[in-house]
């Protein structure tokens, strides 16, 4: 099965990036690495080809820091932690990435030791500093993050107490009730299920069975345990997929 970390991770990533703004700031800085051409790498050959090597290292890089962030993140919710390892995951990318597109624009050898430190020390550097620098302004509690770290008002989490709230991840039947967990705990609420899925928009997210429903960020990694599927949450539980849903899942890139 995928792992539904990274495709969430793509997933996101794909429209973030999918955006006129966003492509044209990246094309925008393509074109001042081309003029001001940093990191001492000088393209030989007309300024086209600079372009489009600027381009391919912005075009590449870009979207792999994106992936690994989200990916760690995901993996560990220790905000420190996650930097850290996104830091230097992005450090080694970065590294791998530029030269491997320095060997075909500036004729490097595939294995110059020399160069492969110079290009960590003036891009890997950088690029961790600058995935520092996102996750700490990111990092919950940190002013940059308040529009994307509150949870989404919906008419289920007004009826929880305001202790209880935070970004839904979980809804369960229980005879009558509905049991919602969010990441500041679980509260039973006096509501059929039914109507807990139409009070619970617009999370995004979809129902897995018929007395479950699991928010696509809650979602870390589904499991094959002999016959049965299940989903397993950020906060460690699981969660049983009937067959009936599976489709959904296989359609939103989790299974």
């Amino acid at each position: 099965m995928k792992d539904s970390s990274t495709q969430l991770a793509l997933r996101e990533m794909r429209q973030w990036i999918g955006t006129p703004k966003k492509l044209g700031g990246m094309t925008l800085a393509a074109v001042l690495a081309t003029i001001m051409q940093p990191f001492g790498f000088r393209i030989p050959g007309t300024i086209g080809l600079t372009l489009i090597y600027w381009l391919l290292i912005i075009g590449v890089t870009f979207p792999t820091g994106f992936v690994i962030s989200n990916f760690c993140a995901r993996r560990s919710h220790r905000p420190c932690r996650s930097a850290l390892s996104a830091a230097v995951a992005m450090a080694i990318a970065v590294t791998l990435v530029v030269y491997a597109i320095n060997i075909v624009f500036l004729g490097w050898g595939p294995s110059e030791a020399e160069r492969l430190g110079r290009v960590f020390v003036s891009g890997g550097s950088v690029a961790a500093l600058v995935t520092l620098l996102v996750h700490m302004v990111l990092a919950p509690g940190s002013e940059g993050s308040v529009q994307s770290q509150s949870p989404k008002t919906t008419r289920l989490l007004e009826r929880l107490p305001r202790g209880a709230r935070g970004p839904i991840q979980h809804l369960a039947a229980e005879d009558h009730y509905t049991r919602v967990t969010t990441s500041q705990g679980s509260s039973l609420v006096l509501l059929r299920f039914s109507d807990a899925l139409q009070d619970v928009a617009p999370t995004p997210g979809l129902q897995v069975h018929r007395s479950h429903w699991v928010s696509y960020d809650a979602i870390d990694k589904a499991e094959r345990r002999g016959d049965a599927t299940q989903l397993i949450l950020i906060n460690g539980s699981s969660v049983s997929v009937s067959r009936g849903h599976m489709p959904k899942l296989r359609a939103k890139g989790i299974l």
